[in-house]
C-alpha cells in the first residue's frame, strides 16, 4: 500500500493552484516555494529608511519548548522582536504570551488555526485578539495571514477590522529546516536597512531556528544593525502611508 505524504510545500502548492484558478490571489506576488519574499500592494513588508534597523519576527507560536528557548536568547542579547501568535497556541500557553510582553516584545495576530484559505478570517482574528488581550491587556495591531496569502478583498477586510497586514522582505526559510548555517546565511546575506525578517518559533520542531537565532543576531550586530519591534520600525519609516 502506498502512503501519500503531504508536506507543507505540497499542500501550499495545491492550494495556490486552486486559488489562482479561481482568481483568489490576483493581487499577490508569491513564490510557489512559499513562504518566500512577499511584496503585495497595501501590505507592510519593509520600512523605507537608511538607518540600519531591522525587525525580527517569529510565526506560529507560542510553543512550550521552542518559544522559551528563543526568548532566552533574545533576553541574553537584549534584543526585542515581534511574535505573530496563533490563537489556539496562545490559548494553550497564556504564561508564554505574558512573558513575551513582559520582556518587551510585541505580539502580532497570525489567525487562530493557521487556515491558509482564511474561511473565517474576522472570526479567527478576533479570537486570537481576545486570547492576547485576556493574557496581557493588549490588543493586536499587526496581522500576518498564514503563508502570507491575502487577496484584495481579504486585505480590505483586515484593514476594516483595525489591523495592518505585515508580511516580510527577508525569508530565513527556517520552515524548510535546511540546516542552521543555511538559515543564518538566508538572513545575513539578504538583509538591508528596514527589512522585516521571517522566522518561526512554533508549528513544528524549531531546533534549527533556535540554534540560528544567536548567530543571526551577532552577525547583524557586527554589521551595525539594531533590531526593533514592528511598531518601532514603522515609526522610522519615512515612506509609511499605512
Amino acid at each position: 500500500m502506498r502512503i501519500l505524504v503531504l508536506t507543507r510545500r505540497k499542500v501550499l502548492f495545491a492550494f495556490l493552484m486552486i486559488a489562482m484558478a479561481g482568481g483568489l490571489l490576483t493581487t499577490i506576488q508569491h513564490s510557489l516555494t512559499a513562504p518566500s519574499l512577499v511584496r503585495s500592494p497595501g501590505t507592510y513588508y519593509m520600512a523605507h529608511t537608511q538607518e540600519k534597523v531591522v525587525a525580527l519576527t517569529f510565526d506560529d507560536g507560542p510553543d512550550p519548548v521552542d518559544s522559551p528557548a528563543v526568548l532566552d536568547i533574545l533576553k541574553e542579547k537584549e534584543v526585542r522582536a515581534t511574535f505573530f501568535v496563533l490563537g489556539q497556541a496562545a490559548q494553550s500557553n497564556p504564561l508564554l504570551i505574558k512573558r513575551i510582553v513582559k520582556e518587551g516584545h510585541e505580539i502580532g495576530n497570525h489567525s487562530f488555526k493557521h487556515d491558509y484559505q482564511q474561511l473565517h478570517l474576522v472570526e479567527e482574528m478576533d479570537q486570537t485578539d481576545r486570547e492576547v488581550f485576556t493574557a496581557t491587556g493588549n490588543h493586536t495591531y499587526f496581522y500576518r495571514p498564514p503563508g502570507g496569502l491575502v487577496s484584495k478583498k481579504q486585505l480590505e477586510t483586515i484593514k476594516n477590522n483595525g489591523h495592518i497586514v505585515a508580511l516580510w522582505s527577508v525569508d530565513s526559510k527556517d520552515w524548510r529546516n535546511p540546516g542552521v548555517k543555511q538559515i543564518v546565511d538566508n538572513v545575513v546575506k539578504n538583509v538591508f536597512p528596514g527589512a522585516i525578517i521571517l522566522m518561526h518559533d512554533g508549528g513544528y520542531h524549531r531546533i534549527q531556528t533556535v540554534k540560528a537565532v544567536g548567530p543571526i543576531i551577532e552577525a547583524l550586530q557586527n554589521q551595525g544593525y539594531r533590531m526593533v519591534t514592528l511598531s518601532e520600525l514603522q515609526k522610522m519609516d519615512s515612506g509609511n502611508k499605512l
